[in-house]
């Protein structure tokens, strides 16, 4: 009986993991592009929205539901992320 219940892995769970995944690949990413000074591509967001359509997929279960809340908070931590680097960019150099 253990061992059927152990065999059984949710998709979710898996929506749930590729979702905390994606999220702190691309923070990992963002931010060594900032360090090493590469020009951060921000339009490429692909990421980004796999991060929250793997959360809300991750949501729906409720064995899943911690990991789908940690991937959408890593997405809006990522979206606010992004935009305070942009307009401190923008505030020190407006016009390149």
């Amino acid at each position: 009986m253990e061992l059927d219940a152990l065999t059984k892995q949710s998709i979710f769970n898996v929506f749930g993991w590729a979702s905390v995944s994606f999220g702190l690949w691309t923070l990992i990413m963002i931010n060594s592009w900032i360090i090493i000074g590469y020009h951060t591509p921000f339009a490429s967001q692909n990421f980004i929205i796999l991060t929250f359509i793997f959360g809300i997929l991750a949501i729906l279960s409720k064995s899943s539901r911690s990991l789908g809340k940690w991937g959408i908070f890593l997405g809006c931590y990522l979206v606010v992320f992004m935009t305070v680097i942009f307009m401190v960019g923008w505030a020190i150099t407006p016009f390149p």
